[in-house]
């Protein structure tokens, strides 16, 4: 059972790194206006070594995304990727602390719309939360690390 901790994700193992390559979606923790954790999951894409996600064109309250204010007002985010199986010999999870920022909306687009067919036609046009990983924790069940 290997885990272990790095500061960029392009210096996780592969089996780390395969949980995030296969993840479908991450959890992004912001902090809220009295510090406590707000999470929710999210559609992402690797850009270099940050992670990227937008508000996108799914049905919400607002486009004033609580996210996107706690990033604006605090940047300390955590990502979360896992994999669960029933066969626990495949389970793994990579944890990521990073710094957080608010780009101009649409300009994650295209790496989101490679990641996910349902981008491919309408891509996110809303604002972007890039997340620049300064602390990578793992753990995988798998014994290659």
């Amino acid at each position: 059972m290997p885990s272990g901790s790095c500061t960029r994700l392009s210096e996780l193992p592969p089996a780390a790194r395969a949980v995030v390559a296969e993840a479908r979606r991450a959890v992004l923790v912001t902090l809220g206006d009295d510090g406590a954790p707000h999470a929710v999951p999210v559609c992402f894409a690797l850009r270099d070594d940050d992670v990227v996600t937008a508000v996108d064109h799914k049905p919400k309250r607002t486009t004033s995304l609580a996210r996107v204010r706690n990033v604006r007002r605090d940047p300390r985010v955590t990502l979360l990727f896992d994999r669960w199986d029933d066969d626990w010999s495949r389970l793994g999870w990579v944890m990521v602390g990073a710094a957080a920022r608010v780009e101009p909306p649409g300009s994650a687009g295209d790496a989101l719309a490679r990641r996910y067919a349902q981008y491919r036609d309408a891509p996110p046009r809303g604002d972007v939360v890039a997340c620049t990983p300064h602390r990578v924790l793992w753990w995988t069940a798998d014994s290659g690390g």
